[in-house]
């Protein structure tokens, strides 16, 4: 990869504290990149400050948080050349026993906050004619699994929003690139809304969130369209298409 793809780019790094966010934010800034990171634990958050990255307390379902963010970029950068919206967190629960208010809360800090984001910084991107917007999905934006339904329906809209807006913004010079990592080995599966059951359920941890972070640098140097990451996570994405009574007897088994 070529560090000079990324000297003075302009990033701003959602769900920047812990996990894929925080290793995104490092790898930018270690590629010469100017970093914004931000999420709500300011904590853990100012332990990244310094060393080309800035940090930017900030709640994605407030709109005033949002829009304070977009407006200290512009103010001390002049634009916005990447947003990675990477805020997110999980349920875990069948359908029957979700409550609303945990269902609406997901979707407004999993979809809603990416939606807030994309256009709190389009105006910029369209005003320059460049930018990219890089949407953390997840393998589950592709195939749907039991007991984690909400995250999966909210990573779904993920990727309709993606192909969606990707068809709105051709000929603007604006990418809209979408990563789907697979099983990862983060905070998330501490940090999610558990009604029961254990945090994780296998010994695997997964892939360091580090290798998620170059795979982002990686699509944004290549300007692809969509990235799904890990093996398994592919076998699971071809299943999908070509066996998906199979894959649902498969899922089915799993704890």
């Amino acid at each position: 990869m070529k560090v000079q793809k990324f000297t003075g780019k302009i990033v701003i790094v959602t769900g920047a504290s812990t996990g894929i966010g925080r290793e995104t934010a490092l790898a930018f800034a270690g590629a010469g990149a100017h970093v914004i990171a931000a999420a709500r634990n300011t904590a853990r958050l100012q332990e990244l400050a310094g060393s080309g990255i800035l940090a930017v307390p900030t709640d994605v379902t407030r709109d005033e948080d949002v829009k304070r963010l977009v407006e200290i970029t512009v103010a001390k950068f002049g634009r916005v050349d990447i947003l990675i919206n990477n805020a997110g967190f999980g349920i875990r629960a069948t359908v029957e026993n979700t409550a609303f208010a945990d269902a609406q809360q997901l979707m407004d800090v999993n979809f809603f906050g990416l939606l807030r984001c994309i256009q709190a910084v389009l105006p910029h991107m369209k005003k320059q004619g460049s930018g990219q917007i890089v949407n953390v999905g997840s393998i589950l934006s592709l195939l749907a699994t039991p007991r984690n339904s909400i995250y999966c329906a909210s990573k779904f809209a993920v990727r309709a929003l993606s192909d969606a807006i990707r068809i709105e913004l051709r000929g603007t010079g604006i990418d809209v690139i979408l990563i789907m990592p697979g099983y990862t080995d983060t905070p998330f599966f501490e940090n999610q809304v558990r009604y029961g059951g254990p945090v994780r359920i296998g010994p695997i941890k997964g892939v360091h969130p580090r290798t998620v972070a170059r795979a982002i640098l990686r699509a944004c140097t290549r300007r692809n369209r969509e990235v799904v990451l890990t093996i398994p996570g592919k076998f699971g994405a071809f299943l999908k298409r070509w066996c998906p009574r199979f894959l649902d007897w498969t899922l089915s088994r799993a704890p």
